[in-house]
């Protein structure tokens, strides 16, 4: 694609000129990451059942219950073929992309397939101060998160490029803007981001769309931290005396605080009409955004606000954004009684 035909290109996407929805049907193969439960789950089903493509989803554990509902959305009758594989993936395992790879490869020369697009979803999330993650927890948020996703992304790069399939990439608000408690996972997030950007311009000269698409908090709608209590208690096994005396009464407080985020949930379909039409849109439009941003209002109100706001408003924002119990408030407490 010569640079004249890429800046047209590029003004006609800022202006949204020409935006027109491809029709996808059932020869159009979507892969999915991170189906177990929550967004991705919701994902996987909606593409099957919606716009009725043929799906791959990859699932950490083929035994949890959102991988065996997928499989029970697989009822194929005689004549027809499958249109939902669901298959399992750890983006920790060389071994397990090299498999999900050979699998894709295989499927899709079996029938006259075309690799429509690689949906990046999968994740975890560990909530806690930076000095109470273990080396372990924080690596494997930048792990799962941003390496896994680039080494599945990499593996599967030449099969996207010959299909000139498309990539979307489930970032975060913690991507845009830093929040206390989860810089791991905000740096893990904000890193994706870059890479995305980073990648849809290389990628465009050879016809690929990537797109960033932040779909607002499921934290409560997902497992994505399902293991937070485990974490926790990993966390205070780590501390050392000082740390016990230190922190005290608010290490405790903060994680009864978010007990409820703790234990796996049944999988449940996103009902939120206009993030699946968000999502439809950067499945299916000509002129896909480059960023896609679903949020409630007190997401948006916040984000315009940190967006102008000097640090030191901004950064108490944040505070009052999280809304998680405090140091000062944990000490007073302890006053008291």
């Amino acid at each position: 694609m010569s640079s004249w035909n890429q800046l047209v290109r590029a003004l006609k996407r800022s202006l949204g000129v020409g935006r027109q929805q491809l029709q996808v049907a059932e020869r159009h193969v979507v892969l999915v990451t991170g189906c177990d439960s929550g967004l991705g789950h919701s994902m996987a089903v909606y593409c099957h059942n919606m716009l009725n493509m043929t799906v791959v989803g990859c699932c950490h554990n083929l035994q949890s219950a959102g991988a065996k509902r997928l499989q029970q959305l697989d009822t194929v009758q005689p004549g027809q073929r499958s249109r939902l594989y669901t298959w399992q993936l750890d983006l920790l395992s060389a071994e397990s992309i090299q498999q999900v790879h050979a699998q894709l490869q295989l499927l899709l020369a079996s029938h006259d397939y075309q690799l429509w697009a690689l949906v990046n979803n999968a994740g975890v999330m560990c909530f806690g101060e930076f000095e109470w993650q273990l080396p372990a927890q924080f690596e494997l948020q930048i792990n799962c998160n941003l390496l896994g996703t680039m080494r599945l992304t990499h593996q599967l790069m030449p099969l996207l490029r010959q299909h000139a399939a498309r990539i979307v990439n489930i970032t975060s608000h913690c991507g845009l803007y830093a929040l206390p408690a989860l810089a791991p996972y905000a740096a893990s997030k904000a890193a994706l981001r870059l890479w995305n950007d980073a990648l849809r311009i290389e990628l465009q000269q050879y016809g690929l769309e990537v797109v960033n698409f932040v779909p607002g908090s499921f934290v409560m709608d997902s497992n994505i931290a399902a293991r937070q209590q485990q974490h926790a208690e990993q966390m205070f096994l780590a501390f050392s005396e000082e740390q016990r005396h230190f922190y005290g009464n608010y290490f405790k407080q903060f994680n009864e605080y978010l007990s409820i985020l703790s234990g796996f949930k049944e999988p449940n379909k996103v009902q939120d009409v206009r993030l699946l039409a968000k999502f439809k849109d950067a499945l299916t439009s000509t002129q896909p955004l480059t960023i896609y941003i679903h949020e409630p209002w007190r997401y948006k109100l916040y984000r315009w606000l940190f967006g102008f706001c000097p640090t030191p408003i901004a950064d108490w924002l944040a505070i009052r954004f999280c809304a998680m119990p405090s140091y000062a408030s944990a000490l007073g407490s302890e006053k008291r009684n």
